[in-house]
């Protein structure tokens, strides 16, 4: 038995009741691009007043609207709405995204109706188009780790290997000539403990990484003089400056604050941005500043050189793993390309902050925070 006109009705009301539910924006407009009808996600989406929703609204109504608060951007309204028209005139299938003022990102999908006309559906992709940027991001990060974690293990290999065959052939020469005069002994030893200091410093920072990163790290959080911790670190690179004829200056305020913080590890933080420093210094015309402020709720430690500088793009990537900064005058990077990124993750873990201020060619300043002990 076929429906009857009553329920035709009511079955026709419930369809165009239930458009007003879907996640997506939805409307129809006909041969003459008159609106046939549209669901509220429709107006809410494209930002439209209430009352544009009025059933035989001309399309152009709609593209004025949009072009009078700037969507199209500059250029003369009535010809920005006469561009479009002749285009939906045309009614042909079409997908394509927009994204809005607000930020939103708009899947437009346009489908030909077979009497003229078309239906378009609005979907908001913004929250899948910010997961597939940052999936895109996270996957070429993991490449680019990948590709420098390859350079790192190639460089761990000359870098392990060179130092070691120094090692054995002044080895075999203090071995096998016995009547070698005492100068050039000495020159010859001192060239042998340089480069196993070298291998140490190597060794350490390969093993406090995978310390840290497996979460095994030792650690000693005491109550500390941050000046007297300063003074001892700065003393102690005190030679290897002299030798290089670069200026060393450190700075404390008159009432130095006490801090919460691991001695040696904090130490180790300080000696790797002074080394730093150092490496990038100029011989005989380099100089660097270490300076103590106290602020607000940390005690902020400033290294402060006149060395060529970083470039902006390089601020966030010195402090990831197997990142290595290169000296003008070195033919390749000095040590393992992980100081930093243990820097970081050491202050890190003291509850403070570490980052880079440069603007080459005047220099780079690493300034770290660590809070006040209570």
């Amino acid at each position: 038995m076929p429906p009857s006109k009553r329920e035709e009705t009511s079955r026709v009301d419930l369809i165009v009741g239930g458009l007003e539910y879907l996640a997506q924006g939805f409307s129809i407009f006909d041969s003459e691009l008159r609106l046939v009808t549209c669901n509220r996600r429709f107006l809410e989406l494209l930002g439209f007043p209430e009352d544009m929703g009025s059933i035989g609204r001309p399309l152009a109504d709609f593209f004025r609207f949009n072009a009078e608060r700037g969507d199209y951007g500059p250029g003369d309204i009535e010809e920005q709405v006469e561009e479009r028209i002749v285009l939906a005139s045309k009614a042909e299938a079409h997908c394509f995204e927009r994204v809005r003022p607000n930020g939103t990102v708009l899947e437009v999908r346009g489908t030909p109706l077979p009497d003229g006309g078309f239906v378009t559906t609005y979907s908001d992709v913004t929250e899948r188009k910010t997961w597939e940027e940052n999936l895109q991001a996270a996957k070429q990060k993991a490449e680019e780790a990948n590709q420098a974690k390859s350079a790192f293990l190639n460089m761990v290999t000359h870098d392990l290997r060179t130092p070691l065959t120094s090692i054995r052939s002044f080895a075999e020469i203090l071995s096998d000539d016995a009547e070698i005069g005492s100068e050039q002994r000495k020159e010859f030893l001192g060239i042998i403990n340089s480069e196993c200091l070298r291998l140490v410093r190597m060794l350490n920072d390969l093993l406090d990484f995978a310390k840290i990163e497996a979460g095994r790290m030792d650690w000693c959080i005491d109550d500390l003089d941050a000046a007297e911790l300063l003074q001892s670190a700065v003393t102690s690179m005190t030679p290897m400056f002299a030798e290089k004829q670069v200026a060393l200056e450190l700075n404390l305020p008159a009432q130095a604050p006490r801090i919460a913080a691991d001695r040696d590890r904090l130490t180790q933080v300080i000696i790797n941005l002074l080394s730093n420093a150092w490496k990038f210094a100029a011989e005989n015309s380099g100089r660097v500043r270490v300076c103590l402020d106290c602020q607000a709720s940390e005690a902020r430690v400033s290294v402060i050189d006149n060395g060529p500088g970083i470039a902006a793009e390089k601020h966030d990537e010195v402090f990831e793993e197997f990142r290595q900064l290169v000296s003008a005058n070195a033919t390749h990077p000095a040590g393992t390309g992980l100081g930093l990124a243990i820097c970081r993750r050491i202050v890190d873990h003291l509850g403070g902050r570490i980052w880079v201020e440069s603007t080459p060619p005047d220099g780079a300043t690493f300034r770290f925070t660590i809070p006040y002990s209570r």
